[in-house]
């Protein structure tokens, strides 16, 4: 039998007598406790284990209070060679900064690893036990007052991932708005606002406390950002270097009840501060808002344009020291294909619960699906082709664009469905898209093959900047009824 659990229990009581130990925080044990006890020492030989074993459990949860809890894992098996792909052994690393909460507690940190897709990514979160998590708080994890690990394959952190480059760099940054103290995605417990699911049909989670509420600026800026300038609690402008080779930063802010975070913008933009931050997120550029400017290693200081500004994400501080990957682009001759279409009307259709896809599906929905209700009545179409050449990682996709016929009931616009996985020389590649009946018509598509030329997202969405001209493979038609 174990009696290091009780002791910790005791440790966390003593502690919560001095400090007032919030749920779920840490706080180290008092020196005048520690002393009180080690002064009993002669009075007892099992008090002298006992000391041993308080020592153990200090060491163990670096001076803290906290129980490990389950870890977080990711929603669907994660697969080398689709999406993000899986973590590479030994590129995982617990990067040294760390940002005080505005309410005290464990600090948050970052996490960085490199993926079998030849992405970059970055893990958010509190952190203890010599790595980053969440907490079970703010209605996450049953409000358990655990940390809770997060996986190496856990991506989903927002914009957290971007394309290595061809030094083995990454460019990515990203502002969340209202991220729970926890950690925890807004979706994993309490969020700051109502929740719609499909089918129009709404439903509301519990409201964090604004107390409970964070404004969170990070990024990766590459060997040559040396600092940045950033907003600060007390709404003052502070500059703090980053962080290894990554140029890693993070800002950690207290929820913003005035509207823009960058100091009087109110003032200086009403229009766009009226309705709270109104910055861009994700991508290599630097979003207006907590971070007002970067300094690089030759001195030189790139000012991110305000709230409001006409500048463009990708025009926000670009990257400096990015290299592209070299590779050769196939011609349109080496990658033509015929394109071929396969209808396939049903009363319903169903998707995996935990997965992607979707297909048709009777009166049993099978087991591990669901059925999508809700939206326009549509025809699900199939385009397939066989590839001409390999796509080994994140760094090229093909895109699948639709033109609907033009009527009074037709509104929908091109619909998109760019590819997400490897893919082998003379694999047959298919795409299921829906068209909506009120577009009765002919359709005409085309397949596109898509090549990242410069600093890009690692969301494969036609027309982001980072992305080369693309490059036909086929085109089609098809007849809606």
């Amino acid at each position: 039998m174990s009696y290091l659990p009780a002791l910790r229990a005791s440790l966390v009581q003593a502690a919560e007598r001095e400090g007032a130990v919030r749920p779920g925080e840490r706080r180290a044990v008092p020196a005048i406790a520690i002393a009180s006890l080690r002064s009993r020492r002669a009075r007892s030989v099992a008090l002298n284990l006992a000391l041993g074993l308080a020592a153990t459990a200090v060491g163990l949860g670096a001076a803290g209070v906290f129980e490990r809890g389950t870890p977080v894992g990711p929603e669907v098996r994660p697969s080398p060679t689709t999406n993000e792909g899986v973590a590479i052994p030994g590129t995982v690393k617990l990067l040294p900064l760390r940002v005080a909460d505005p309410a005290g507690g464990l600090p948050w940190g970052l996490r960085v690893l490199r993926t079998t897709r030849g992405l970059t990514c970055v893990q958010l979160g509190r952190v203890d036990f010599g790595t980053v998590g969440f907490l079970g708080r703010d209605g996450g994890f049953a409000n358990d007052g655990r940390f809770h690990p997060l996986s190496q394959n856990y991506f989903n952190t927002p914009f957290g991932c971007a394309p290595t480059d061809g030094h083995g760099q990454a460019f990515l940054n990203a502002f969340l708005q209202d991220r729970p103290a926890s950690g925890g995605e807004p979706g994993r417990g309490c969020g700051a606002e109502e929740d719609r699911t499909s089918g129009h049909v709404a439903r509301r989670r519990p409201t964090c406390p604004l107390s409970d509420l964070r404004e969170i600026s990070f990024g990766l800026l590459g060997p040559d950002a040396v600092s940045v300038t950033h907003l600060t609690a007390s709404g003052t402008l502070a500059t703090t270097p980053t962080t290894g080779a990554d140029g890693a930063y993070l800002v950690v802010l207290p929820h913003a009840t005035k509207g823009c975070l960058v100091p009087d913008a109110s003032r200086r933009f009403p229009a766009q501060c009226e309705v709270g931050f109104q910055g861009d997120t994700g991508g290599p550029g630097v979003p207006s808002g907590a971070i007002t400017a970067v300094t690089y290693r030759d001195g030189h200081v790139c000012h991110v344009p305000p709230p409001g500004s006409r500048a463009s994400l990708f025009e926000r501080c670009p990257p400096v020291g990015f290299v592209a990957t070299p590779a050769s682009e196939p011609t349109s001759a080496a990658l033509a294909a015929r394109i071929s279409i396969r209808k396939l009307p049903a009363r319903s259709y169903c998707a995996p619960r935990h997965g992607e896809g979707v297909g048709p599906c009777g009166a049993h929905v099978p087991r591990g699906f669901r059925r999508l209700t809700g939206g326009w009545p549509s025809l699900l179409v199939e385009i397939s082709f066989t590839s001409r050449v390999a796509i080994t990682d994140s760094h090229s996709f093909y895109e699948f664009n639709l033109t609907m016929p033009r009527s009074r009931t037709c509104t929908t616009g091109g619909n998109f469905g760019p590819t997400n996985y490897d893919i082998r020389t003379g694999q047959r590649v298919s795409s299921r898209m829906f068209v909506p009946y009120r577009c009765p018509g002919i359709v005409r598509g085309s397949v596109s093959y898509v090549p990242l030329v410069g600093p890009a997202t690692a969301m494969p969405v036609p027309g982001l900047p980072g992305q080369g001209t693309a490059i036909p493979v086929g085109s089609f038609a098809f007849r809606v009824p």
